[in-house]
């Protein structure tokens, strides 16, 4: 076996199992032999919600002369042929392993499934790689909702051309994880060499992941389904109040106090309806109240979107502008323009412009009379 190679075999080894580099020499003769020398290894364990994990060790040798590719091949084709006697070497070593993280740990721990295969990958550059699978029962500790994941691998030692991943499973999210890693993704994190772990590190803990919170659950998307259902329904509850305040809901059919039914002011039919059902009303308060021998007239409420208008313009003395309408009974300026339009059409009212004001009258009334203080005192032209 070559230096290198042996130096190379060792850190392999020994960041695997913690052992010590004669022990590793002896355990890949089948590398050595064939002068195979691993460039990159990798050593992922995927965490599982019952604390096992799966592991992958791969070892990438890059292919790049001729005889670095035949002796992989050849490597390939012995394991191809016999797998057993890497797997046997390899399993002994890593029971050797999980005795030292149980009596670390506390926890009882098993290997299972373990498997080799050797294979040529273009990364782009051609690379073999040697890899084993297998689980580690117990790998990780489980605390309630909690993983917490590192402690059978305490100590350990990652020489300049490894890296070491954990990965979580989903509807987990990270909790907490020491040292900080080289590397983060959505469910994994990863550290490369040359690194030395304190006695305590690494570290990974991992919950699962609330329905409320950001994690990757799978009920995360109900969640924000839910919480914009609450939104609309919160905002419907708004909407219903403020219609409550501002509508009558009489016979079925919503009006409001000013005549508008809410359909906007373009909405003529409507509106008639409801200006023939006040009317109706108005008819028979007026009734009631001549029965009684009352004079009053009957409340706003009852009276059409016309007869409003004519009122304020008796209450204003027959001359009031057209804006102050709008103000007074809280309508649109398109709506007032509306019914005031069609009472000009009818010769129930006449319109007339002072400054850049409309201003609106009885007929027969002086168009020269006070409009009180906010009049602009300029007369115009009619509208």
């Amino acid at each position: 076996m070559s230096s290198g190679t042996s130096k190379r075999v060792a850190a392999i080894v020994c960041v695997l199992g913690l052992l010590v580099a004669p022990v590793a020499g002896a355990g890949f003769d089948g590398l050595a032999q064939e002068q195979v020398d691993p460039d990159t290894v990798v050593l992922q364990a995927d965490l599982q919600a019952d604390g096992n994990a799966q592991w992958a060790v791969s070892y990438r040798t890059r292919l790049d002369d001729d005889n670095t590719t035949a002796a992989f091949e050849s490597l390939q084709s012995d394991i191809r042929n016999d797998s057993a006697a890497y797997t046997s070497d390899f399993g002994d070593r890593m029971n050797r392993t999980l005795r030292t993280a149980e009596n670390a740990t506390g926890r009882e721990m098993v290997l299972r499934n373990l498997t080799v295969s050797a294979q040529q990958e273009a990364l782009p550059q051609s690379y073999g790689v040697v890899t084993y699978r297998f689980e580690w029962t117990n790998f990780a500790a489980v605390d309630g909702e909690q993983l917490r994941a590192g402690d059978a691998l305490a100590g350990l030692f990652l020489d300049a051309e490894s890296t070491l991943r954990m990965e979580w499973p989903e509807g987990y999210e990270r909790t907490s994880v020491a040292p900080q890693p080289d590397r983060n993704g959505t469910r994994q994190v990863a550290w490369d060499g040359r690194r030395d772990f304190g006695s305590n590190e690494p570290r990974l803990v991992v919950s699962e992941a609330s329905e409320s919170g950001s994690g990757q659950s799978g009920g995360d998307g109900n969640a924000w389904l839910l919480l914009v259902a609450t939104a609309l329904a919160a905002g419907g509850v708004v909407a219903l109040l403020w219609a409550n305040r501002r509508y009558d809901f009489t016979g079925g059919a919503a009006t409001t106090a000013d005549g508008d039914d809410g359909a906007g002011p373009e909405s003529p039919t409507t509106a008639a309806t409801a200006d023939e059902q006040r009317a109706d009303d108005a008819s028979d308060a007026t009734a009631e109240a001549n029965a009684a021998g009352e004079t009053e007239t009957p409340p706003p409420e009852l009276l059409s979107n016309e007869e409003q208008v004519l009122r304020l313009l008796d209450d204003n003395g027959g001359r009031i502008k057209q804006q102050r309408i709008a103000e007074q009974l809280d309508w649109t300026a398109a709506k007032t323009s509306q019914v005031i339009s069609g009472l000009r059409e009818n010769d129930e009212l006449e319109t007339f412009r002072i400054g850049r004001e409309n201003v609106v009258t009885l007929p027969d009334v002086d168009i020269a009379g006070d409009l009180g203080p906010d009049d602009d005192g300029a007369d115009g032209g009619e509208g």
